[in-house]
């Protein structure tokens, strides 16, 4: 099995109403939070789904096509 590579995300948070927004500049995800912390938490964990998904489907596609 592979290792994983780390890999740098650039994101920026900012205020929104009572919340604050993480948003990823490399990849189409954001998540928000009550702290800056959080939302950047919650942006760490949504990447990770992100890529958990996307790694299936693209799995799922290659059986597909086998």
């Amino acid at each position: 099995m592979n290792e994983s590579t780390p890999y740098k995300i650039k994101y920026e948070v900012y205020p929104e109403g009572d919340l604050f927004i993480a948003r990823c500049l490399d990849l189409d995800v954001a998540s928000d939070g009550e702290t800056d912390e959080e939302a950047v938490a919650n942006l760490r964990e949504a990447i990770e789904l992100y890529f958990e998904r996307n790694a299936e489907a693209m799995i799922r596609e290659h059986e597909e096509d086998n």
